[in-house]
């Protein structure tokens, strides 16, 4: 009984260190401003610890007589506390995605390695690419240092230091 036990936890160990192993992936969709529903426009998968991306498939947007196709949204969707299907996008122009030249996907990554945004970036290669970026902590603000003032309440006049031949 204890080595069935025994070879379930090592079973368990091992499933759960291949699963943190593997990259995450993700379905891009995009999403024409007249159209009820999106398609999928890539899968990517990725590996937040490595920064290291592919691009599983790509289907290229298919260009519609409609003005209003002229724009559309590219996104995914997540959940949030209020909504299990929340979609979150940025809205680009069609021919940036049916070019020859293929845009980069930049999929921006919070701490926890989520992604929470989506964007394009022009490409220079003739396929398409995604790049990851990380979020970065913004500057901090120098809290507890006290303010010199004079008693009229302006800055006070900063006493420049005498050279050696000065004194």
């Amino acid at each position: 009984m204890h080595l069935q036990a025994i070879l379930g936890a090592i079973s368990l160990l091992i499933v759960s260190v291949l699963s943190d192993s593997l990259p995450a992936s993700s379905d891009i969709f995009y999403w024409p401003v007249g159209a009820p529903q999106p398609s999928v426009l890539a899968r990517v998968a990725y590996d937040p610890a490595t920064l290291t991306s592919n691009v599983i498939s790509y289907n290229t947007p298919k260009t519609g007589s409609d003005s209003t196709d002229n724009l559309i949204r590219i996104g995914f969707y997540t959940s949030t506390p209020s909504n299990s299907k929340q979609w979150v996008g940025s809205l680009v122009s069609l021919s940036a995605l049916t070019d020859k030249n293929q845009p980069t996907l930049r999929l921006h990554l919070g701490p926890a390695n989520e992604v929470y945004h989506v964007d394009l970036a022009a490409s220079d290669k003739g396929d398409s690419g995604v790049e990851l970026v990380l979020s970065q902590p913004g500057a901090q603000p120098h809290l507890n240092r006290p303010v010199v003032v004079r008693p009229d309440g302006g800055e006070a006049d900063v006493v420049e230091e005498k050279t050696f031949f000065q004194k």
